[in-house]
């Protein structure tokens, strides 16, 4: 791990969070070895002999199912082929001068107790002529994919999201977009969901967050929760991991702990840059996939996450 921004899970919480899954540090290394040995043997897929980090975060996710987990790097792959709009990371000038002018997109510095990793998401402006939605999904992507290929070892993800800023015109945005991010969210990253917070949401936003939820399986609507107020944040998570501008006492803004953030995305810009090549060869594939052009934008089944 090598991360200047993110406090990591402590050698007990590792411990804790293996001995939840039933598994060790030993019988991981095999299993990832083993999940090593069947992507060499798939020549559609691309050579992954420098991921065995996110290889490990994906197998943790999939609760230790060497089969699930050999699922998801299948369905990895294919969808950041398929869906390059949303999953290909530039770190040019003009993409981070976007993102520091729009955009919040963090994961929050300290785990909870549970050694959850927390993000916050949220728009710097309303202004809809400084939009992109592309740019917006890609900085949550991109340290999704970077967090579980290299900086972190969490256990669950929390998301905080803040539509504060959010017109009509936001949401009418994205419209066009639910089927592909969620497919790529809940299909093609491997990630465990403790909890979704959202605050400020306006009452002609609440349509369009029906219609993502209904994409998804009913039993994981208990894990989102509807916030008038940033101060019921506290009644879930510890002050001491929020921002000062949602109630907690980090003794940083959430636009301050974005700059931070930004500097730790540049610092890995090489590591973007190949992770972008990383792509499946149709050409090369012995099995038909499960996804194609079609998939990504019609409808497809309801999703199962955990």
């Amino acid at each position: 791990m090598n991360s200047n921004f993110l406090t990591l899970a402590s050698k007990i919480q590792v411990e804790e969070i293996y001995a939840e899954l039933g598994t060790t540090e030993d019988k991981i290394k095999n299993d990832v070895e083993a999940i090593m040995e069947w992507t060499r043997k798939q020549p559609h897929l691309p050579n992954l002999e420098g991921q065995k980090q996110k290889v490990k975060s994906f197998l943790l996710a999939c609760k230790n199912s060497i089969e699930k987990t050999k699922q998801k790097i299948e369905n990895h792959y294919t969808i950041k082929t398929l869906l390059t709009y949303l999953t290909r990371i530039e770190l040019t000038n003009q993409f981070i001068d976007k993102m520091n002018e729009c955009y919040v997109a963090i994961p929050l510095p300290i785990l909870t107790n549970d050694a959850n990793r927390i993000t916050l998401i949220h728009l710097k402006t309303g202004d809809m002529t400084k939009f992109s939605y592309s740019n917006y999904s890609k900085c949550v992507l991109m340290s999704l994919d970077i967090r579980s290929s290299k900086l972190d070892n969490n256990k669950k993800e929390i998301l905080i999201s803040d539509m504060k800023n959010y017109t009509i015109s936001h949401f009418t945005a994205h419209l066009p977009h639910i089927n592909n991010i969620i497919l790529c969210l809940m299909e093609g990253f491997a990630f465990r969901l403790q909890s979704i917070h959202l605050l400020n949401v306006p009452s002609f936003g609440v349509s369009v967050i029906n219609l993502f939820l209904n994409k998804i399986n009913k039993k994981h609507t208990t894990k989102i929760y509807f916030h008038k107020e940033v101060d019921e944040l506290k009644n879930y998570i510890d002050p001491a991991i929020l921002p000062t501008n949602y109630g907690g006492t980090f003794p940083k803004t959430s636009e301050e702990l974005m700059d931070d953030w930004k500097n730790e995305m540049l610092r890995h810009r090489d590591w973007f840059e190949d992770n972008n090549k990383l792509l499946v060869d149709e050409k090369k594939r012995v099995k038909k996939s499960s996804y194609t052009f079609d998939s990504v934008d019609g409808s497809f089944r309801k999703l199962e996450i955990d």
